[in-house]
């Protein structure tokens, strides 16, 4: 029953979007001609978020305007088709669906993976319009494929996901004599194993790292190295001021927006995992306001169950709300603010977030029934 839903949405989404290429080869050619972009949508049949996108977001109205406009769109099944091997190979696909532009020479412009709501599409569809505009590719991914480009062990994992262990990693981390090359990161970025040298290397330099390979798929690893140094500064000493002269060791070396997305990601391991100090977390998340992945919505989600949405963690999580939640979030994030606001009876910002709710459905072509009748149900 489930395929044939699955078989259903498909036909929908083929007959409501219209042309699209049919091979990547097609799709290299058409955006040669029409001088367009090439979105490929990497999904696998059960893959929901996927089928969610097909259903809510694809044929969406100010989807479809923009896709058209500056793009032709390939679909792959990841383990059907067989271009999906190749994709695996000379591409990060570490969540579905993931979303990979390239230009009409093939090269890599952005990945990004995960469901995206309309607004959250476009967004992306225009800032890589933008980098095509400034001639911006990410040269760390070949163009073209060359199954000799890259390691033996590295093939099977990508297509297996099997087969890759930490001392693999080390050996071949040991045998790199420059890690900027083409291809030279893609074992790392795939497995999210990252060995003393590399993290130094990221660490050390990740403006050119990001530039080779983007700030999506590059975040994992940085994420992981910082945390991993911090684990190892705080051994002994888990204190306040330990924490804050960690954070000052590192602050310079990246470019503002990343840091601040660093400081939700330490501050997050730091409050929560190591001091359990929820009221400090969202305090240091007050000051240094950013919207990165699950961070808000999975504490509301934990607090919620828990029902600890109470008193001064309410009324400072309602404060994070107002700090990184606006009009360019997406729909869902801000339906959380609108029912984080309910439940820690904040009548007047409750409606805020779903008047906001409402504007940003109705900018992007959204349904928005469900979200007025809620709001006059109040």
């Amino acid at each position: 029953m489930k395929n044939i839903k699955y078989y259903l949405l498909a036909c929908l989404f083929a007959c409501t979007l219209g042309t699209r290429a049919q091979t990547y080869q097609s799709a290299l050619k058409q955006a040669k001609e029409e001088n367009k972009l090439i979105f490929i949508d990497c999904y696998f049949t059960g893959c929901i978020p996927c089928a969610q996108m097909d259903e809510d977001v694809f044929p969406n109205a100010a989807v479809k305007a923009a896709m058209a406009k500056d793009f032709v769109m390939l679909k792959v099944d990841i383990f059907k088709d067989k271009l999906g091997d190749t994709l695996k190979v000379q591409h990060i696909l570490n969540g579905f669906p993931t979303f990979l532009v390239l230009n009409a020479k093939g090269e890599l412009i952005s990945n990004n993976s995960g469901y995206k709501d309309p607004g959250d599409l476009i967004g992306l569809l225009a800032d890589a319009k933008q980098k095509q505009l400034q001639n911006k590719s990410l040269k760390g991914y070949s163009a073209t494929f060359k199954e000799s480009d890259y390691p033996a062990f590295y093939h099977e994992f990508a297509k297996t996901r099997k087969g890759i262990t930490e001392q693999i990693i080390a050996t071949y981390a040991d045998s790199l004599k420059d890690m900027k090359v083409t291809n030279a990161l893609m074992p790392f970025l795939i497995s999210r194993i990252s060995p003393a040298k590399l993290n130094e290397a990221i660490l050390n330099d990740y403006k050119a790292y990001q530039a080779l390979y983007g700030e999506a798929v590059v975040q994992a690893l940085v994420d992981k190295a910082l945390l991993q140094k911090m684990e190892q500064q705080l051994k002994t000493d888990k204190g306040a001021e330990a924490f804050t002269q960690f954070l000052k060791s590192y602050e310079g070396k990246f470019p503002a927006n990343i840091w601040k997305i660093n400081l939700q990601t330490l501050s997050d391991r730091y409050y929560l995992g190591i001091q359990k100090d929820t009221v400090g977390y969202l305090k240091f998340a007050i000051q240094h306001p950013v919207l990165y992945q699950y961070h808000f919505s999975a504490l509301y989600s934990r607090l919620l169950s828990k029902k600890q949405l109470t008193g001064e963690t309410g009324q400072l999580f309602g404060k994070w709300a107002d700090a990184i939640i606006n009009e360019d979030s997406s729909l869902e994030l801000i339906k959380t603010a609108a029912n984080l606001n309910k439940a820690i009876k904040n009548e007047q910002n409750y409606k805020k977030f779903m008047q906001m709710a409402i504007a940003r459905a109705k900018k992007y072509q959204m349904p928005t029934t469900s979200l007025e009748q809620e709001m006059a149900a109040r």
